[in-house]
């Protein structure tokens, strides 16, 4: 049985509901002050959890751009506005990628003299050091750094990763940016084919992994039994994406999220509670969304046994409704 305070959680999952399918329409509009986050809900300390091996701590939101970077309802300017009202509010991690289109440019132009104060990862995308070598360098200029502090090989499930860890290999040569100062840490994501994490994992080299954790996909792809056990015994630091379920219709234009709004604040809880995980990374449309998901994580609390029960029968559910939706489990 959901616990006394549901029928807050279902006012709060209404209002954001209702301003995500505003932003969906005139993104970057003002909202109504309906729509508005409690203030009170997103100020005060941020609880922080150390980065695995890392020993960095962050706080339990991390701030991801695929969804404005992607959207062509947003600007470069606006994404800059993002970042810099997440700054305010106290976030630390930030996670961008050349894939998210215009991310990148945006977070660069919002962070100047505030570069210090975060966190900052992207990813490369690539099959070959030509590749990588161009993706990195453009995202460092886009960034306007000289550094990041993690750099991921960008979603090992879409990669070739037989010849990555050989002498010219994708993985190796990131290994070799750390050694340059470029990045601090070296990770990987993983959105699907869970096993081909296993030997990146097991090679003691990978610092951080970046993969989908929610209470309905675990029953897909299988991350939470198969590949965070290893996570956890090299003390790799765990981050979780996808807490929503990604975007519906993985429409990016349309902030809506494949969880639905009654669930969001339980699937935040969830993802949380899982052994290992350091941070949350939630992707924002918006600023007002922003706000929202900020009051959900500074409020998360642990589920209870029973909430417990009716998310695994849930998330057995909708896993067979949903499918393998961000590409095969095997």
């Amino acid at each position: 049985m959901i616990d006394s305070k549901s029928s807050a959680i279902s006012r709060r999952d209404f209002l954001y509901e209702a301003s995500c399918l505003a932003g969906a329409a005139t993104l970057g509009a003002a909202v109504g002050p309906a729509a508005a986050a409690d203030p009170a809900a997103t100020a005060g300390p941020w609880p922080t959890r150390v980065l695995g091996r890392t020993g960095v701590p962050v706080t339990l939101m991390t701030l991801g751009t695929a969804p404005c970077g992607l959207s062509k309802h947003v600007s470069i300017d606006q994404i800059a506005g993002i970042v810099q009202e997440a700054l305010d509010l106290g976030i630390t991690s930030i996670d961008t990628a050349p894939k998210y289109v215009k991310s990148e440019e945006g977070i660069g132009k919002a962070l100047g003299a505030r570069r210090k104060d975060v966190f900052l990862a992207t990813k490369v995308w690539a099959d070959t050091i030509d590749e990588a070598e161009e993706s990195f360098s453009t995202s460092l200029k886009l960034l306007k750094t000289d550094y990041v502090d993690l750099v991921y090989y960008h979603s090992v499930g879409h990669r070739q990763v037989e010849g990555a860890t050989n002498p010219d290999g994708v993985f190796t040569w990131l290994l070799k940016q750390k050694q340059a100062g470029k990045c601090r840490f070296v990770g990987i994501s993983a959105h699907h084919l869970s096993a081909k994490c296993h030997g990146f994992l097991e090679s003691g080299e990978v610092e951080v992994l970046l993969t989908i954790i929610n209470f309905a996909d675990r029953y897909t792809y299988h991350f939470e039994s198969e590949v965070l056990p290893l996570a956890r015994k090299h003390h790799v630091g765990i981050v979780a994406m996808k807490v929503f379920g990604g975007a519906k219709k993985m429409d990016y234009n349309q902030p809506i999220p494949q969880v639905d709004v009654e669930h969001l604040d339980l699937a935040v809880r969830y993802a949380a509670g899982v052994p290992g995980v350091s941070t949350l990374n939630l992707g924002v449309y918006d600023q007002e969304q922003l706000r929202q998901d900020v009051q959900m994580v500074k409020n998360c609390q642990p589920l209870e046994p029973g909430q417990q029960t009716m998310l695994a029968k849930l998330g057995r559910e909708l896993a067979t409704e949903w499918g393998p939706h961000f590409g095969p489990a095997v």
